[in-house]
């Protein structure tokens, strides 16, 4: 398949599209890409605070499966990037995004401009992570639009969105 330009929809990268957002929005003191030298570290700080690990080799891809106790989930009746604010309360986050052939690209930013300007205009955006940068917390959202929390600051505020907006709320 194609879109017209030449590109395969299929093999458009994530990290080409948010590349392309952040030049035309010249953000980048609001978000950039982790260091590939840097990365590594974080992503294992991640995966060892959020990520019940079954096999060495397992990682953050399908990682709302196997989340670490506290852990919540949520399902919206809109698109759950309209409630990210209600969970995070951080300045700054980790985010992480899922691409092409499960690779994962780690970024770092505004939470605001990421909520209000990232995640809303990529288009083949699938799942991703927010992450409190003192490993406090992770929120994913997979690609199912399923809202998933661990950590007890998030799963608490997980909770009380719950009790506090029950219409906003689909239950299975």
């Amino acid at each position: 398949m194609s879109n017209g330009d030449g590109f395969a929809m299929d093999h458009l990268s994530i990290r080409d599209e948010i590349e392309e957002l952040i030049k035309s929005k010249k953000s980048h003191e609001f978000f950039t890409e982790v260091d590939k030298n840097l990365w590594k570290p974080v992503v294992q700080k991640i995966e060892e605070s959020f990520i019940q690990k079954q096999h060495y080799t397992n990682s953050l891809h399908w990682g709302w499966q196997r989340l670490k106790d506290p852990q919540y989930v949520l399902r919206m009746v809109d698109t759950s990037n309209r409630y990210l604010k209600y969970f995070v309360n951080d300045d700054r986050v980790w985010f992480i995004v899922e691409d092409y052939k499960d690779k994962m690209w780690l970024y770092e930013g505004d939470t605001n401009f990421i909520i209000k300007n990232v995640i809303p205009e990529l288009m083949h955006l699938r799942e991703y992570y927010l992450i409190s940068k003192k490993y406090e917390w992770l929120l994913c959202i997979n690609h199912d639009d399923i809202v998933f929390g661990s950590g007890l600051e998030v799963v608490n505020k997980m909770k009380k969105f719950e009790q506090m907006n029950s219409e906003e709320i689909i239950r299975t």
